[in-house]
């Protein structure tokens, strides 16, 4: 079926992977088969959050919970139309956002020895959603870039960005390399924003039972601040 949507979360998977979702008259889709790849996200010119796209999308005939999002997509279909402005696509999210983590995935199977939630697999009515976050910390975090926020029920921290943009600003901006630290609590921190948060697919670590890890995708400040991960 051809359809029109707007994306709503690019994030960094291992390489050459990438998750791409969108959302369509108010239902959120992932193309998930095939794979996207950083080949062919180069080929487009890139996606960011808020394009504005057309493509023949269908559901997956088998899904797993809680990535309840899946879909089969034709590549020869995408074709990008236009863009919302940050503040646009904001809004948007914030019509349909949930006030808390546990609204939107139900309460975490447990909790890592660093802090970050873990969801049960094979449960759940979906793997992504938009959370209305009261205040959000980000910062450096060896390779990789983490979060701290509330929501009205609680607080989450450890939690990883996988923001393709801002994990590729990482490895190769030579300004994040010296003032990565400054440049997240610029753009990413503060009061009032909506977090793109997602379930990824399940995996081991840290010596407990295979779980769907919760991951920030995006964040989006509001008003926003972002200049520098574009």
């Amino acid at each position: 079926m051809l359809l029109e949507a707007i994306i709503t979360d690019i994030t960094r998977m291992q390489p050459p992977n990438v998750c791409v979702a969108a959302v369509h008259q108010g239902r959120t889709i992932r193309l998930h088969s095939p794979q996207p790849k950083d080949q062919w996200l180069r080929s487009i010119g890139g996606l960011v959050p808020g394009d504005v796209v057309s493509v023949d999308w269908q559901q997956a005939q088998v899904l797993r919970p809680p990535h309840t999002e899946d879909g089969t997509w034709d590549q020869s279909t995408f074709v990008k139309r236009h863009r919302l402005t940050e503040t646009e696509l904001a809004d948007l999210l914030s019509a349909n956002a949930f006030r808390s983590v546990e609204d939107a995935f139900g309460a975490p199977w447990f909790r890592g020895k660093a802090g970050n939630a873990a969801f049960q697999p094979g449960t759940g009515a979906r793997s992504l959603a938009s959370i209305l976050a009261r205040s959000v910390q980000v910062y450096p975090d060896f390779e990789g870039i983490r979060v701290d926020f509330v929501d009205s029920q609680d607080s989450w921290t450890r939690v990883p960005l996988e923001d393709l943009i801002a994990r590729q600003h990482q490895k190769q901006c030579p300004t994040c390399a010296s003032q990565l630290s400054r440049l997240l609590a610029n753009e990413f921190q503060g009061d009032n924003a909506i977090l793109r948060v997602g379930l990824a697919r399940q995996f081991q670590a840290g010596g407990h039972p295979s779980a769907c890890w919760m991951q920030a995708n995006h964040i989006f400040l509001m008003p926003p601040k972002r200049k520098h991960f574009v």
